[in-house]
């Protein structure tokens, strides 16, 4: 079979989806749902500065941090029923899983950011980084749901366990909270859309599309398996007339 490879101008041209409609939906009620935790649920972990900046701009706070918690909860649900019963989610939640290789893909990282090497390292679909803030995403959820639903029913919460385990939860809610500001302030958002050959945005999370170029830059070996398909297809199409 002969090799193929697209041209070099059509490494700009042609695209490809990275992100279906169904993934690019939930990470945007996920975002939403975010920023609206965030944004109702920090003031009351700083109460002084809150009242003092924002008077009574947050009226409906309580309202409307226990309306973007139930879309959570919804989201997660359906993204657990999404990872189990369609192929395309237990593709790509297999895809996320930790696994050697990404130890790998670390140490070429490090060796060639401190010049060791020259290589790029080869990443597939996802890097290491981005299993490690879905990874995140999960366990936070997890925890910001069930301690959020503990604090939302506290008078139940308090029949089974003391005070003190009432207090514990109440902290742990908090301070995941900022955590996970601090995450996506600080590493999320620079990794998408601030580092120097995106900025100022990544247009993936909106279309769900990536060129060759940027798949063959980012993610080698997502891009060669790409290039074993298309040269499978050619082979069974046959020579063009």
């Amino acid at each position: 079979m002969t090799e193929w490879e697209p041209y070099e101008a059509d490494l700009d041209r042609i695209t490809v989806t990275r992100f279906s409609l169904v993934q690019r939906v939930q990470h945007e009620i996920l975002v939403g749902s975010f920023v609206v935790l965030i944004l109702t649920g920090l003031p009351v972990l700083f109460p002084q500065i809150s009242t003092r900046l924002l008077g009574g701009v947050f009226s409906f706070r309580t309202f409307l941090h226990h309306f973007a918690g139930v879309v959570l909860i919804v989201l997660s649900l359906y993204h657990i029923a999404y990872v189990a019963f369609s192929a395309e989610g237990r593709r790509d939640f297999a895809g996320m899983l930790p696994r050697w290789r990404d130890v790998i893909d670390l140490v070429d990282f490090v060796k060639y950011h401190i010049g060791k090497s020259d290589t790029h390292p080869q990443f597939d679909k996802f890097d290491p980084f981005e299993k490690f803030e879905y990874l995140a995403v999960v366990w936070g959820s997890a925890v910001m749901i069930v301690t959020g639903l503990m604090m939302w029913f506290f008078e139940f919460t308090l029949r089974f366990f003391p005070k003190w385990v009432y207090d514990l939860i109440v902290m742990i809610h908090g301070y995941e909270a900022v955590l996970a500001f601090l995450a996506v302030i600080l590493g999320h958002l620079y990794n998408v859309h601030l580092k120097p050959d995106v900025f100022p945005m990544s247009r993936v999370w909106l279309d769900g599309q990536i060129t060759l170029r940027k798949m063959k830059e980012h993610h080698p070996r997502e891009y060669e398996r790409w290039l074993r398909q298309q040269r499978i297809q050619r082979a069974k199409d046959g020579p063009e007339s």
